[in-house]
């Protein structure tokens, strides 16, 4: 009973902030970030092994770099769905525990219902409201990771120093961002047929917000991290699939385009849906996409 009281309470204040008028620019952006991706939270559930097929290469060295080892207590930042948090669970064994951390509760309860599903008891989820909101926690941690989630911070470097206060001497961090994902021009340009498509700003949050390792190992040094290294990891987009099903993927899991489908009329988001997958059709003859993307995947210690 103290859980589902505790997770009401939890929504509760999620629904309160949503309804309020941010404060400042970091409250907006985090607003717009949880408002993105709360609406691809169901698609993130229903198809996580989907998605979570071409990211297994990511989460592998991010538990290497962290040396991620039987015991031992991580905190993973932007857990999403649930992963690399199973994942390193099931590194860390029965004597390790893994706290995992998302700015959107829809993401954090499909997390909870999978562990509850698997029996899972030393990883958890919990919403948070920032990403600089990770105090209560009474425990120093061996190692922090950040899959994908760092360049949608609205200061990343302020982040980074707050998780490394949780962090013993000795630590490691390691995590990921995007360096390029070309096929994202090609479905905006496929929307903007049919619809206004707002302009990317570089300077915002977003998925390519720290795409090269100079900027990346910039906050790291920034933050207070030593030993930084940045390396760069080409990576299958969902792939081997039809047009029609990678259109369909995309528009239930990535975050900025389901927002702007569902603000379309049935009948136009019909029409896009067509056009994309006469697009990626023409890009991919053999008949299923093959796109790619390069991740930069970088790792830290904390010397104390």
């Amino acid at each position: 009973m103290a859980r589902r009281k505790g997770a009401r309470a939890e929504r509760a204040t999620f629904d309160r902030m949503n309804d309020e008028t941010p404060r400042s620019p970091g409250e907006a952006a985090r607003l717009a970030q949880r408002t993105v991706w709360a609406a691809a939270a169901r698609g993130w559930i229903e198809d996580r092994e989907a998605l979570l097929a071409g990211m297994t290469p990511v989460t592998a060295r991010l538990i290497e770099l962290a040396a991620i080892a039987p015991g031992q207590a991580v905190l993973d930042i932007a857990s999403g769905s649930g992963d690399p948090a199973f994942s390193i669970a099931s590194v860390v064994g029965p004597a390790g525990r893994v706290d995992g951390f998302d700015l959107v509760p829809e993401m954090v309860a499909g997390a909870q219902a999978i562990a509850r599903a698997r029996a899972t008891e030393n990883v958890t989820f919990r919403a948070v409201a920032s990403e600089l909101d990770i105090g209560g926690a009474d425990i120093t941690y061996d190692a922090i990771t950040c899959r994908f989630g760092l360049m949608f911070m609205p200061d990343p470097a302020a982040a980074l120093r707050t998780w490394r206060s949780s962090l013993r001497p000795g630590g490691r961090i390691a995590l990921s961002t995007w360096a390029e994902f070309p096929v994202l021009r090609v479905v905006r340009d496929v929307v903007a047929r049919r619809a206004p498509v707002p302009d990317v700003d570089p300077s915002a949050p977003g998925i390519l917000a720290l795409p090269t390792p100079d900027r990346l190992r910039a906050v790291l040094e920034q933050a207070g991290y030593e030993d930084v290294a940045v390396e760069t990891l080409e990576l299958p987009l969902f792939d081997d699939l039809p047009a029609d099903q990678w259109w369909d993927l995309m528009a239930r899991t990535a975050g900025p385009l389901v927002m702007l489908l569902a603000a379309l009329p049935e009948e136009t988001r019909s029409i896009v849906r067509a056009d994309g997958i006469e697009v990626l059709g023409a890009r991919h003859p053999s008949g299923v996409v093959s796109e790619r993307g390069v991740a930069l995947i970088a790792s830290a210690v904390h010397r104390g």
